[in-house]
């Protein structure tokens, strides 16, 4: 007699596994060991982006601008008590005046080096001006009269404060990291947690935030050795002034350049041409040859008048600079040139339509300058871009002598230039060359 045995889960009469198996791990991203490995890269990723700024030369640049500035500042204030209290003790006699001279000499030197300091965390520190003096006495009193000065005189003496709180600041964070690091093994497994856990977050932290204060304490340096911001805001603010001035000087000539060259150009050719075309009305019939020559007349008139009309549309706004590009705008410009102008412009420049147009008006009228005042027998125009701020040169093989005093549009040049924070220079002296050049800052 044979017994029939249901088969078991899992099992099937050719030995092949049911449906109800568990399929084997292929790699899917629902698979456990997966999902462990993707987890394990992240926590990788972050650990490495958040221990990164141990090995960054920013860290470590900042932390020496840290520590040297500890040792400075206690140099710097001895220094500064010393110079000044014999300099200014002595001042009634003629030895304090020298004195004076060089503790001034040696503050304005340790100011330097300060700014010069900064630069190692990439802060840079403008120096203020100083305000020229004629005499030696005057000299003396300038320092002694200048608030920049005894800015740094205050900086000097509050650094002995300064530099040691920053500085302890900076070592406290690092101390904290490196310390929990070397007490890990030292103690139970419940403070293991703890010390792990404050280790980690310090050696994070702590360069980060060395940056953050090293950066801070430069802005204390700034404002103390460097230019005053209401100062600076004001000499930008004349500085736009006279701009603006300049600017509209320009302007007003430009309009009266135009008026003459509409009146004294295509106004007067158009009356003409009213004229020739009124006598040849009226010879018309008793004499047809002169009324053709009167007709021809006034044909000629009306071509010159157009080419005169393009001309100063030309000058208001060039449509071949928008369509084509500077290159082929300074190009057509020499083209109808009584002498050889070259034109080299860097292949594929790219420039804001303000400083486009400046370049373009500053050549024309240096074009009509040579062609009008130079004599010369060959010119050349160079353009190029270096560092965001395009330079363009003119030059001319002429008699020089220009200048910008003598009208030839020179000084409404230097007005359009300036008054887009630009450079302008003319070197022409008498017999030649000339050479003209501008920098227009566009970045």
């Amino acid at each position: 007699m044979t017994t029939h045995v249901p088969p078991i889960d899992g099992d099937c009469e050719n030995g092949s596994m049911s449906d109800s198996q568990p399929a084997p791990d292929n790699g899917s991203p629902e698979s456990p060991r997966q999902l462990s490995s993707l987890d394990w890269d992240e926590v990788k990723e972050l650990g490495a982006w958040w221990f990164h700024p141990l090995v960054e030369r920013e860290t470590w640049a900042a932390a020496g601008y840290l520590a040297v500035g500890l040792f400075a500042s206690i140099a710097w204030f001895v220094a500064t008590v010393v110079l000044l209290s014999v300099s200014l003790s002595l001042l009634v006699i003629g030895v304090g005046l020298v004195l004076c001279f060089l503790a001034f000499g040696v503050i304005d030197a340790m100011a330097g080096v300060e700014r010069a300091r900064a630069e190692w965390i990439d802060v840079v520190i403008q120096p203020r001006p100083v305000r020229q003096a004629s005499t030696a006495v005057d000299w003396l009193w300038v320092r002694l009269v200048d608030a920049a000065r005894w800015r740094q005189v205050a900086y000097f003496l509050l650094g002995i404060i300064m530099w040691p709180v920053v500085f302890g600041a900076a070592y406290g964070l690092f101390y904290l990291g490196f310390q929990a690091v070397f007490s890990i093994f030292e103690v139970n497994i419940f403070t293991f947690v703890l010390q792990a856990a404050l280790a980690v977050g310090m050696l994070g932290f702590a360069p980060r935030a060395t940056v953050w204060i090293a950066q801070r304490t430069a802005e204390v340096v700034d404002f103390f050795l460097g230019v005053d911001k209401a100062e600076q805001l004001q000499a930008r603010v004349e500085t736009v002034e006279t701009q603006r001035d300049e600017i509209l000087d320009a302007v007003a000539s430009e309009r009266r350049r135009i008026e003459r060259n509409l009146h004294d150009g295509v106004q007067q050719q158009l009356v003409a041409l009213g004229i020739d075309l009124g006598m040849a009305a009226q010879k018309m019939e008793d004499d047809p040859e002169a009324a053709k020559q009167l007709v021809d007349d006034a044909r000629d008139k009306t071509r010159a008048s157009i080419g005169e009309l393009r001309v100063i549309g030309r000058g208001l706004h060039p449509a071949i600079l928008e369509d084509r590009g500077l290159d082929a705008a300074l190009s057509a410009v020499v083209s109808n040139a009584k002498v050889p102008i070259t034109v080299d412009v860097q292949p594929g420049l790219h420039l804001p339509t303000d400083t486009q147009e400046t370049a373009y008006f500053v050549a024309s009228e240096a074009v009509s300058n040579i062609m009008k005042h130079s004599d010369a027998r060959v010119a050349s125009i160079k353009i190029y871009d270096r560092s965001g701020v395009l330079h363009m040169s003119v030059h001319d093989d002429g008699k020089g002598g220009a200048n910008l005093t003598a009208g030839s549009g020179l000084a409404g040049m230097a007005a359009r230039v300036r008054g887009v924070d630009g450079r302008f220079d003319l070197y022409s002296p008498d017999g030649g060359p000339t050479t003209l050049t501008i920098e227009l800052p566009h970045e």
